[in-house]
């Protein structure tokens, strides 16, 4: 780090100017990084575990969040489950390699859950996924 001496009385200083540089360069990619974590957090969904998984392939799918109670939320918005099909196709339009990925609550009944997925078919989406949860062995080693 050079040395900073602004007139022949004065001692040497470092010059922490680069080093303020770096720290805020830092805290912009820290915040920007957090911001991608974020989409998949917005509700504290109780998710059920699942043995194995797999990403999703392609472009960001849109998260569509089922909750215990029958709420719907599709990206940010509250959906109605008799509007869930034509949000969808409206959305397919724009997209046609559209993929939905179902957060739903370990809670839902699984004729709600049939709901969302004939929802799905009707719109035309045919590349739908789950969220789960890795399932957590004995060892505390996560099996898939």
């Amino acid at each position: 780090m050079p040395l900073v001496r602004l007139s022949e009385d004065e001692d040497p200083a470092p010059n922490l100017a680069p080093m303020i540089d770096v720290v805020l360069v830092l805290t912009i990619f820290f915040m920007c990084a957090t911001k991608f974590s974020g989409d998949e957090r917005k509700f504290d969904l109780d998710l059920p575990q699942a043995g194995s998984a797999a990403a999703v392939d392609g472009s960001r799918p849109e998260i569509l969040e089922v909750e215990a109670s029958g709420g719907l939320r599709l990206a940010d918005d509250d959906v109605a489950m008799g509007d869930l099909a034509a949000r969808l196709a409206a959305l397919r339009a724009g997209r046609p390699d559209l993929a939905v990925m179902i957060r739903g609550e370990n809670a839902v009944p699984h004729g709600q859950m049939a709901e969302v997925y004939e929802a799905c078919r009707t719109a035309g989406v045919t590349r739908v996924a789950i969220s789960v949860r890795p399932k957590v062995a004995a060892g505390g080693t996560i099996r898939r």
